[in-house]
């Protein structure tokens, strides 16, 4: 019992001063003095662009619209597993917000692959080419 108090004082011993002798990191200051960054601070902001809005909410829900828009797409297809996705990208319109479009190949009832088919997809409910009227969503969310 003795000489397991004195392993278990000198490992703690051991421990101490070695987390002495490690040199310890500090974060980072910012390197941008005070008065600039209120100076950033009471300036008005400008509207967004167009162009940059549509950017921004590519960039902020593309990602998740694509992954919703794969379900959904493969939700309504008779065999899922086979689904193969081609250009697949996510489009931001002031009518349509933010969908998916893209391409989907899958197999028929008959096992065989049907080519590739557009899609635009909001990643509740998808419209595919040759099942749905595709032009007009097409035209207004992928073009």
């Amino acid at each position: 019992m003795k000489r397991t108090a004195i392993l278990l004082l000198v490992v703690v011993v051991l421990a101490w001063v070695g987390s002495k002798m490690v040199p310890r990191s500090e974060p980072a200051l910012a390197a941008v003095p005070a008065s600039s960054q209120a100076v950033k601070a009471s300036q008005p902001q400008t509207p967004l662009t167009a162009v940059e809005k549509k950017a921004q909410q590519e960039k902020w829900f593309g990602a998740e619209t694509i992954v919703a828009a794969q379900r959904a797409v493969r939700a309504s297809l008779k065999d899922p597993d086979s689904a193969k996705f081609k250009d697949v990208y996510a489009n931001y319109t002031e009518e349509f917000q933010v969908v998916a479009c893209g391409q989907i190949n899958s197999k028929n009832s008959l096992g065989g692959y049907t080519g590739f088919k557009r899609f635009v997809s909001n990643g509740r409910t998808a419209i595919i080419e040759g099942r749905d009227n595709i032009t007009d969503a097409w035209k207004g969310a992928c073009q």
